[in-house]
């Protein structure tokens, strides 16, 4: 009975979120930054330095191509020549960012990948970053995970009929 219990309170609370989901959600107007860097460029550090230049509070990454020389994963070191960037996805704001990635060794193809800190560029490597016009993201303490969890606030949200 305990299990049954458990289960439907479970079912309620993803009831609830996603009716809490679709109250929130809104449709928004994006501005793309193409880039493209060269060898030695640190990603993170850079993207971050661009935010401030032209006052852009969050952003994510769309899609990255390219290769990385060095790269600091929160499970490892990457030091190698060269690793082929596979995937690179994630959000940043002025204060955090959270950014996943994928990386294989040219040579073995083995996969690499986790949660990133810093990149740098072997050859070159490019990049798409889309800002939201209408909303802004940011993080704030989840008790429920014991983490910082991704939040939005719509900005100017209105219906153009």
């Amino acid at each position: 009975m305990n299990t049954v219990s458990n289960m439907l309170a479970r079912k309620n609370m993803i009831k609830s979120e996603k009716r809490n989901c679709r109250q929130t959600t809104a449709s928004t107007c994006l501005r793309c930054y193409p880039l493209r860097f060269g060898p030695g460029v640190e990603l993170i550090s850079t993207i971050l330095e661009l935010m401030e230049d032209v006052v852009i509070q969050s952003l994510f990454i769309l899609t990255c191509v390219g290769t990385l020389s060095q790269c600091s994963l929160n499970s490892c070191q990457l030091t190698k020549k060269e690793y082929e960037i596979v995937s690179l996805s994630g959000t940043l704001d002025k204060e955090s960012h959270n950014i996943m990635g994928s990386f294989a060794d040219p040579q073995t193809g083995t996969l690499i990948g986790g949660r990133i800190r810093s990149v740098t560029v072997h050859t070159t490597c490019e990049l798409m970053l889309v800002v939201l016009l209408d909303c802004i993201f940011f993080r704030e303490f989840d008790s429920r995970t014991g983490e910082k969890k991704l939040k939005k606030k719509i900005i100017n949200f209105s219906i153009k009929v």
